[in-house]
């Protein structure tokens, strides 16, 4: 086992970078900050307030901040009422105001595709090429219009058929793709009633932000797919409760190959991402910081060196890796 350095450097990632052959990408919200920084918000629930979630939504929470564990216990609530007979007209009426308000919050702090250069994009799927497997815990829309900024190939999304939507029948990769995962869903991921995931689509008319929160045709119980705040432990319960988001957490516990995470803090809300990590202790993980405090630093590096189980950690300066470039910020 190599014990790494705990004081606080921050090696370049160059250094690290020749240390092994990194085939697996975790990316958290710091890529998103670095283009935009009006991602650095707190708590997208309290945003949601302000944008119109009424006291009465608020109390439909049950002591979560979960949008996903809100809105799936109200779908399952509708569901039952159905087949006992009862009226759940109030209830879809709750849980329409709960999406308006998420989508409001949402487009308030999210950049129009406009605002994101292009050289940004293509600087930033440059780097994903790098890997063989891309993770991510953004529900933003950077990292997916930058799979799709100079054309898909050879990134997918296990996403397929005319809706697409998400089969677990379906979900093998292709040895000459790049899978990408998104951990936590994402503005461009919908639930139907039906608990089937599929993908959004830009049209003329609408692009994906303009959707977003926006009622499905022919399915009025459509709903986002993000979870986005809570403990780990509420975090899980909600992956767990869907087919893909399950999918792509098993797939994180699974890759084998060496695996950097960019942007990620992994602080005890991401538990579930550290346990995941956990499950291959052969492979070597390299975690970004971003320079600072030696001594903050020190205690994170060794936070992270008593949860994280693999033999072999190291960290690395997160503004010289490419996904840390200033020339991203745009916001």
């Amino acid at each position: 086992m190599s014990i790494p350095l705990l004081d606080g450097s921050l090696p370049s990632w160059p250094d690290v970078a020749r240390r092994h052959p990194w085939a697996a990408l975790l990316v958290g919200n710091g890529l998103s900050v670095n283009v935009w920084s009006d991602f650095a918000y707190g708590s997208l629930f309290d945003r949601a307030h302000v944008a119109g979630l009424t006291d009465r939504d608020r109390e439909l929470f049950d002591g979560t901040r979960n949008f996903e564990r809100a809105l799936s216990d109200l779908m399952t609530t509708m569901r039952v009422g159905r087949v006992v007979g009862l009226d759940v007209d109030p209830v879809l009426e709750r849980y329409r105001s709960i999406q308006v308000a998420l989508g409001h919050a949402i487009r308030a702090v999210h950049p129009n595709r406009s605002s994101v250069s292009n050289a940004a994009l293509k600087a930033i799927r440059s780097a994903m090429l790098d890997y063989e497997w891309v993770f991510t815990t953004n529900y933003d829309l950077i990292l997916y219009w930058a799979m799709g900024c100079d054309g898909w190939k050879p990134f997918v999304d296990t996403f397929y058929g005319r809706r697409c939507a998400f089969d677990p029948r379906r979900a093998d990769i292709d040895a000459d793709k790049i899978p990408v995962y998104f951990l936590h869903g994402a503005l461009h991921l919908v639930v139907g009633g039906s608990g089937t995931t599929w993908k959004l689509r830009g049209s003329y008319l609408q692009t994906l932000l303009d959707q977003f929160g926006q009622p499905i045709d022919g399915d009025p119980e459509a709903r986002p797919l993000l979870v986005t705040e809570g403990s780990a432990i509420e975090k899980l319960r909600a992956i767990e409760g869907n087919d893909y988001l399950a999918h792509a957490l098993q797939r994180l516990r699974d890759v084998r190959p060496p695996i950097v995470v960019f942007g990620c803090g992994l602080s005890t809300q991401d538990d579930h991402l550290v346990d995941a990590l956990n499950e291959q202790p052969d492979r070597p993980v390299a975690v970004s910081m971003l320079p600072g405090s030696k001594k903050d630093l020190a205690r994170r590096q060794a936070d992270l060196f008593g949860r994280l189980e693999t033999n072999d950690l190291l960290f690395f300066d997160a503004t010289t890796h490419p996904l840390g470039s200033s020339s991203f910020k745009v916001g």
